[in-house]
């Protein structure tokens, strides 16, 4: 696997681009590996953290390998060769961005003792005895237990751009495809401790609960919120500029305090979606897409936070967050028109969602198919990460589910009409 790993480190920039000769790639052993081997591979390679993460790629690359994995088994024949090279370079691009930490594994008398020392180095922002301890337990404990493990603690944290739950709800799912993916955990648990900035105020929140409908009500809340400024566009400062002065309290509070977590996903969810549909479209690649992936990542850790209340409150802040800052509109529940010539490539946004959403059920699968190959293909980690988001929802909320297609399929379009975007 180690020189795999090599090989894969070594692959130039562009591979995926068609910047090189067709045969750097095909005459390389790496193009015939199985997609499990290729997939642990990549993990190895981009294991290690960096002495500094200052990038929205090494914030994203181990979300991102996880979600171009879980796309390729949905990826068209004709395209598959061309989403494993997505896969591929991931590791070249982290190779070549900053120097590696270089961590010996701890020494502890157990597991209990090491996930112990693991959870207090997190909160005092030890970030160099955090990764210790994980390279003691990544070999003693499945990845999606020591997932389970963090998930309550990692939650309310703001470092990693609070992306690190997206990747803990992923750990199961991964436990096929990649073994040894809890080393996925050492980048981000190291920006997270490195960082220590975290949401409190969900631990402070009284229990008075909203009188009426609480899903409803909170859709209607995060559709037009109060506008907050934000010193920054990145996450941690947007989500202590809205819970700062109590805000987020006194817009969250009472409709968060009794409310399901079903509810709350639906109204967050969907919220999400419209957002994309209805909203600013400057904000779509990493604005509403965020919208969607950071709450729906909490949502699937559901089953390992004991608190549901403040794992909802969270969820919520994070809507919030997105909305207050970055809202130009007020959201509805309006579905998009039907137009005129159904298209998903090259065509107006807000068409290519209407010809999602209102396209005969016998054309879904290959509508999702279509969408797939495209994120699985696209050289942005956003759109990998939000098209499988979209198709997490739907799954998740059946009844709204060609609300979330239709938005992947906005954000493809969006894509192809602004091919040069990029965050940094």
């Amino acid at each position: 696997m180690q020189t795999l790993a090599a090989l894969l480190r070594a692959l130039p920039s562009g591979l995926a681009d068609g910047a090189f000769p067709p045969a750097l790639w095909t005459e390389s052993p790496l193009s015939k590996t199985r997609d499990a081997t290729l997939a642990c591979a990549v993990a190895a390679a981009i294991a290690a953290p960096k002495r500094k993460a200052d990038s929205s790629f090494l914030t994203h690359a181990p979300l991102e390998l996880a979600a171009r994995v879980r796309l390729l088994p949905m990826v068209a024949a004709e395209a598959r060769d061309q989403a494993r090279r997505r896969i591929a370079t991931i590791a070249g691009d982290y190779a070549r961005a900053g120097a590696e930490v270089e961590t010996a594994p701890g020494v502890f008398s157990d597991i209990a003792a090491g996930l112990a020392f693991l959870k207090r180095a997190i909160a005092e922002g030890d970030a160099d005895g955090a990764d210790a301890a994980l390279l003691f337990l990544i070999p003693q404990i499945p990845a999606p237990a020591l997932g389970a493990a963090l998930a309550g603690d990692i939650a309310p944290m703001l470092g990693a751009a609070a992306h690190a739950p997206i990747l803990l709800a992923d750990l199961p799912r991964l436990e096929n495809e990649i073994d040894g993916a809890g080393a996925l955990l050492r980048a981000p648990v190291r920006m997270i401790a490195n960082a220590t900035a975290r949401l409190t105020w969900q631990e402070r929140a009284g229990d008075d609960a909203f009188a009426g409908d609480p899903e409803a009500e909170l859709f209607a809340r995060l559709s037009a919120p109060p506008r907050v400024a934000s010193p920054s566009v990145y996450i941690a400062p947007t989500m202590l500029a809205v819970e700062a002065d109590g805000y987020a309290a006194r817009h969250l509070g009472d409709v968060t305090a009794a409310i399901s977590v079903e509810a709350a996903a639906r109204a967050m969810m969907r919220i999400a979606a419209f957002s994309m549909l209805q909203d600013d479209p400057a904000s779509a690649p990493y604005g509403w897409t965020h919208a969607l992936t950071m709450p729906l990542g909490l949502f699937g850790c559901e089953a390992l936070i004991a608190d549901k209340r403040v794992l909802i409150r969270i969820a919520a802040t994070h809507a919030l967050g997105l909305r207050a800052t970055l809202g130009q509109a007020r959201i509805s529940a309006a579905a998009p028109a039907r137009p005129r010539a159904p298209g998903l490539f090259h065509v107006e946004p807000i068409a290519a969602a209407g010809a999602a959403y209102h396209a005969e059920a016998a054309r879904l699968p290959a509508i999702k198919a279509a969408l797939a190959t495209r994120a699985a293909t696209h050289r942005d980690a956003h759109l990998a990460k939000y098209t499988l988001a979209a198709f997490d929802a739907a799954a998740r909320d059946l009844e709204a589910a060609r609300l979330y297609l239709a938005a992947a399929a906005y954000l493809g379009a969006w894509w192809d009409a602004h091919p040069g975007a990029g965050f940094e």
